[in-house]
């Protein structure tokens, strides 16, 4: 056993040599056809490192890219986020940039970038920057002039829920998680690190795989196979018959109607029903069906909303 204990150690030992000698090793490429080493550059042919130099040349190459004068490395970061929030980048497509297909506002542009470098290229500074913007803070309604716009960002541009969101949000209006294959219980799809877990409500609602630096691979457009998923698959129907969902419970606990529909549109909706949709519940409560089966359908309605279903 004691000598089992110190191969062991001394594996260890070994491995711990091995990556500190890849760690400090020099960093070099060579030339395939003269086998001579290659002068590391950057994307604009300046050499990143001094001939006087002798440091490693990744650190030159982070240097270059958060060097605030390299309005590529800025601008590529800006637009990502600001397409993941507002729908739309300020360049699209948003990995096409170059000088023939500028920014459609170039002075947000510019003061984004700004912003950025200022404060020392802190992602969360930049995303409060965007999220407390009026541009963002836009009702997704339109005028009739401004229906068609698509690129100046007049309105919100409604767009449906990413893949992992939308399932985590089904799972917490029904009260029913998914459970994931070799994952603990209470692990959200937001959370889920391995891209290729097979499952088909994201694989159908386009998540990532994740096999390239492109943000095309995930893919937000609506299906006629994804609405009729929600609408008869089992991710929604299961989760509304299950007897420990919160829609059982809430029956049991609460006998007043009006809280329950109130409870309902909160919790899927974020707001209070109006007027119209009250009265056709309380008419439908009053038809003769089951009110198990009345507040089942309302909340597989719900589910189904656009208004459930989109970010608006």
């Amino acid at each position: 056993h004691e000598q089992q204990l110190a191969s062991q150690r001394k594996q260890i030992e070994d491995a711990t040599k091995q990556l500190e000698s890849a760690r400090t090793a020099e960093v070099s490429v060579h030339q395939p056809r003269t086998g001579k080493p290659m002068t590391p550059h950057g994307l604009d042919r300046k050499p990143l490192v001094d001939e006087s130099s002798a440091g490693d040349p990744r650190a030159a190459l982070v240097r270059w890219m958060t060097d605030g004068r390299n309005a590529d490395f800025n601008g590529a970061i800006v637009n990502r986020l600001w397409k993941h929030f507002l729908g739309t980048g300020l360049v699209e497509p948003v990995d096409d940039l170059r000088v023939g297909n500028p920014p459609t506002n170039p002075e947000l542009w510019k003061a984004l970038c700004d912003e950025l470098v200022a404060n020392k290229f802190n992602l969360k500074h930049l995303m409060r920057v965007i999220l407390n913007s009026e541009t963002y803070q836009r009702s997704s309604r339109t005028l009739h002039e401004n229906e068609t716009d698509a690129r100046y960002y007049s309105h919100f541009y409604a767009r449906r829920l990413p893949a992992e969101v939308l399932l985590d949000a089904i799972g917490d209006v029904t009260g029913v998680a998914d459970r994931f294959p070799g994952y603990p219980a209470g692990m959200r799809a937001v959370q889920l690190p391995d891209p290729g877990l097979d499952s088909y409500f994201l694989t159908l609602f386009g998540r990532s795989a994740r096999t390239t630096a492109c943000a095309c691979e995930r893919q937000g457009e609506v299906t006629m196979s994804q609405l009729l998923h929600l609408q008869n698959g089992d991710t929604v129907l299961q989760k509304l018959e299950s007897g420990e969902g919160r829609l059982p419970l809430l029956l049991k606990s609460q006998p007043d109607d009006h809280r329950v529909v109130e409870t309902l549109f909160l919790e899927t909706l974020g707001r209070l029903p109006t007027a119209t949709e009250r009265e056709q519940i309380a008419t439908q409560l009053k038809s003769g069906d089951p009110r198990e089966e009345v507040y089942r359908d309302l909340l597989w309605a719900l589910l189904n909303s656009k208004e459930f279903a989109f970010n608006h």
